[in-house]
């Protein structure tokens, strides 16, 4: 054969299409949807504020108080249980460096017999629904409510005792909720009953 017949068979191959059983169309269509899929998916999943209101929240948690009542947790309201009260805060990275932001209060609590850091949490949470909904008064300078907020309230296990977290988004209510924590732990305790 000739150099010059091979280049033509040679032109002819690579001009030859190469067919695929699925329809160009289905794949482009296909790419396009998981491409938008992807996107909008990004959009759905992105953090949006939480637009409840305090009496929302309250609701929210008022079906699961109740075995739970004040009375029967007497002693974590009071401020005999306090050993010690610290800003909580969060950290946010900022390039090289974390930023602190005041988040609330970090209440230091005292053993208490018979709790665990999970039924103090949810009676925390109830005693703030049970207030939210008017069921009762809060004091003055309770740590665990801050009027017409909702306080992220949890407690965990630290050495020999408990640390209840009284946190909010916003820095100038977790001045409060410090301020708030800081003269309920200065409070002198009520005389016991005789």
């Amino acid at each position: 054969m000739r150099a010059s017949n091979l280049r033509a068979k040679g032109n002819k191959m690579q001009s030859k299409r190469v067919t695929s059983p699925i329809p160009s169309g289905l794949v482009w269509s296909v790419g396009v949807g998981l491409g938008l899929g992807v996107g909008l998916g990004g959009c759905f999943l992105s953090p949006v504020p939480d637009s409840r209101t305090p009496v929302d929240h309250a609701h929210e948690v008022e079906p699961r108080c109740k075995a739970f009542s004040d009375a029967a947790t007497a002693q974590l309201f009071s401020p005999d249980a306090v050993d010690r009260v610290e800003p909580a805060y969060s950290y946010v990275a900022t390039g090289s460096d974390r930023r602190a932001n005041l988040r609330g209060a970090a209440i230091h609590v005292r053993p208490l017999p018979g709790m665990s850091p999970e039924s103090m949490t949810r009676s925390l949470e109830c005693h703030q629904a049970t207030i939210t909904l008017g069921g009762a008064q809060a004091s003055a300078d309770d740590p665990y409510v801050l009027p017409g907020r909702w306080l992220d309230l949890d407690v965990s296990s630290e050495g020999d005792g408990f640390v209840a977290y009284a946190r909010i988004d916003s820095i100038a209510d977790a001045r409060l909720v410090l301020d708030r924590a800081r003269r309920f732990a200065a409070r002198p305790a009520a005389p016991a009953a005789k």
